[in-house]
């Protein structure tokens, strides 16, 4: 149904295109068609106002190619879960606090940490190694915190999300980068102090989870 969509809205484009510049053009070159013509000069006004939307719905192909890598991830992993010993996905999971004792001035305090990883080069390493995913998940007294990093081959994060404080953030990367960054749905600037503040945590916190994750290899 997405596809359907995507191409439904690419389709409908050059439509509404042709007929906000024909209307400009007869306009233009007869001002009186707005008085004859109220209900043309209401379509152009709806085929205006929807062209900014359509173009930064078409405008990032980076951003909707991020998707389909995580939703492949997502697929694959939960196809690991389902039958874990026939899956090439392996999980190491981190859990703090699982007898649930009460954290002074905290009361609960539970973080659960899944890596999920494949196998890389296995020409350079035999054993599976590649990172694919991380979710957090944190159970505190008084909210719970979840957020997930996906990475691709390189094992580049490409995909944050976090929900935290009723706000879900989604934030996408390439080479490391910072290229889109939404907040409840609606895309915020990069150049903000507090947007730029945020993605520096994000990928504080992401260097620091690969070197947990990279330090449980080398148990033997």
């Amino acid at each position: 149904m997405q596809v359907e969509t995507r191409l439904s809205n690419r389709k409908s484009i050059p439509n509404q295109l042709s007929i906000f510049l024909a209307l400009s053009f007869g306009i233009r070159h007869n001002p009186r068609l707005i008085m004859s013509t109220p209900r043309a000069f209401l379509l152009l006004i709806l085929c205006f106002s929807g062209l900014p939307a359509i173009a930064t719905a078409q405008s990032n192909p980076r951003t909707e190619k991020i998707n389909q890598l995580c939703q492949k991830i997502d697929a694959d992993v939960a196809g690991s879960e389902q039958e874990p010993e026939y899956s090439n996905i392996y999980l190491t999971e981190l859990a703090v606090n699982r007898g649930n004792g009460s954290y002074p001035a905290v009361g609960i305090y539970r973080p659960v940490v899944k890596f999920f990883y494949t196998y890389g080069d296995r020409e350079k390493n035999p054993y599976p190694n590649r990172l694919i995913k991380i979710v957090v998940a944190i159970d505190r007294s008084d909210r719970k915190e979840y957020a997930e990093y996906c990475f691709n081959e390189a094992e580049q994060m490409v995909f944050y999300l976090e929900k935290k404080d009723d706000i879900e953030r989604r934030l996408y990367f390439v080479s490391e980068r910072a290229i889109a960054f939404h907040q409840d749905n609606k895309p915020l600037s990069l150049r903000t102090k507090s947007q730029a503040a945020i993605i520096a945590t994000v990928l504080r916190e992401k260097a620091n989870l690969v070197s947990i994750f990279r330090r449980s290899l080398e148990f033997e």
